[in-house]
C-alpha cells in the first residue's frame, strides 16, 4: 500500500494528467495528431482525459482504504497507547513507593530507637530508684550513737572499726553510690525533655550543702553534684557528734532530701520518657498505616488501574 507522501504525489500527477498538462500527455496528443485529423484527435483527448480521471478517483479510493484501515486500527492503538502509559506510570509509581517505603523504613528505625532507649530508661529507673529508696530509708532509720570506743587503733597506726560503725560507715557509702548512680542516670537522659532536666537539677543540689558534707568526710563536685566517702574522716564525725551526722544525713538530711527527690521522680516516672503514643496519639497509629508499605503498594495500584479505565471509558 502506498505511503501518504507517495498518494500524494500520485494525486497531484493524475491531476495534471486530467488537465493535459503533463509532458506523457502532450507527448500522446502529439503522436495522435499525427496519425489522425484534427477532429478526430480531439475525441481522442477527451477520452484520454476521461480514463485519467477515472485512474485519479481510483487513487483517491485506494487512499480512502488506506485511511479506513487506519481507522479500523485506532481502537487497538489507543489500547496499546493507554497500557504503555499504565506501565510506565506504574514503573514511575514503583520508584515513588520505593521513596515512600525507604522513608517509612527510616522512620520505623528511629521509632524502633525512640522505644529501645526508652525501655532501657524504664528498667534502669526502676532499678536506681528502688536500690536508692531502701539506701535512704536504711541511713535515715539507723543509730547514730558511736563514740571513740568504736574505733582501735593498732600499734602501727592502722585503725579498726566496731562492726556497729562498720556498718554505719556501709549505709552512708551505699546512699551515697545509689545517689551518684541516680544522678548520673537523670544527667545521661536530661536531653529527653524539661521533666528530665528538672529532676537532674533536683538530685544535683547537693553542691549547696557541700560544705556541710565536707566535714563529714563526704566530698561533693561542684560541677557534677556526685559524692565521694572518706571512710576515716566520717567514722572520726560518727564517733565524734553522732547528732551533727545524724543531722545532717537522717531525716532531716540527705536521706530526708533523698526521699523527696525519690517521690518527685516516682509522680511522673510515665512522664519523663513519654511514649509516643502519649506524644502523638492516634496520629502515629494513622502514620503508620498510611506509611505500612503494603498499603502504599496497594494505593499506588489502584491508583494506577482507576487512572486507566478513567482514561478509557
Amino acid at each position: 500500500m502506498s505511503t501518504i507522501s507517495a498518494m500524494t504525489k500520485d494525486t497531484y500527477t493524475m491531476y495534471k494528467m486530467a488537465q493535459g498538462d503533463t509532458q506523457a500527455t502532450t507527448t500522446a496528443q502529439k503522436e495522435a495528431s499525427k496519425a489522425e485529423e484534427s477532429s478526430s484527435a480531439q475525441s481522442k483527448s477527451y477520452a484520454t482525459a476521461a480514463a485519467n480521471v477515472n485512474k485519479l478517483s481510483n487513487l483517491v479510493g485506494s487512499f480512502d482504504s488506506a485511511h479506513g484501515s487506519k481507522k479500523t486500527n485506532a481502537a487497538p492503538d489507543s489500547i496499546a497507547s493507554l497500557w504503555s502509559g499504565y506501565t510506565n506510570s506504574y514503573s514511575s509509581g514503583l520508584a515513588n513507593l520505593n521513596a515512600l517505603s525507604g522513608v517509612s523504613s527510616s522512620a520505623a528505625g528511629l521509632v524502633n530507637s525512640y522505644n529501645e532507649a526508652k525501655s532501657t530508661f524504664d528498667t534502669q529507673f526502676k532499678a536506681y530508684m528502688g536500690d536508692l529508696e531502701k539506701s535512704a530509708k536504711t541511713v535515715k532509720n539507723m543509730s547514730y550513737e558511736f563514740s571513740a570506743d568504736d574505733i582501735k587503733e593498732a600499734e602501727d597506726g592502722s585503725k579498726t572499726y566496731s562492726d556497729g560503725l562498720k556498718a554505719a560507715i556501709g549505709n552512708v557509702k551505699q546512699l551515697v553510690s545509689d545517689y551518684n548512680d541516680a544522678l548520673d542516670l537523670t544527667s545521661d537522659y536530661s536531653s529527653v525533655g524539661k521533666r528530665m532536666e528538672s529532676l537532674h537539677k533536683s538530685f544535683a543540689d547537693t553542691t549547696y550543702r557541700a560544705d556541710t558534707y565536707n566535714q563529714l568526710g563526704i566530698t561533693v563536685d561542684s560541677k557534677t553534684g556526685k559524692m565521694s566517702v572518706d571512710e576515716d574522716k566520717l567514722a572520726k564525725a560518727l564517733t565524734e557528734n553522732g547528732d551533727r551526722v545524724k543531722n545532717a544525713l537522717g531525716a532531716n538530711g540527705l536521706a530526708g532530701k533523698t526521699e523527696q527527690h525519690l517521690a518527685q521522680a516516682n509522680s511522673q516516672s510515665d512522664k519523663l520518657f513519654p511514649s509516643l503514643q502519649s506524644m502523638f496519639g492516634n496520629s502515629i497509629k494513622t502514620a503508620s498505616a498510611y506509611t505500612n508499605p503494603q498499603v502504599l503498594n496497594a494505593t499506588v495500584q489502584y491508583g494506577m488501574i482507576g487512572n486507566l479505565f478513567s482514561s478509557m471509558f
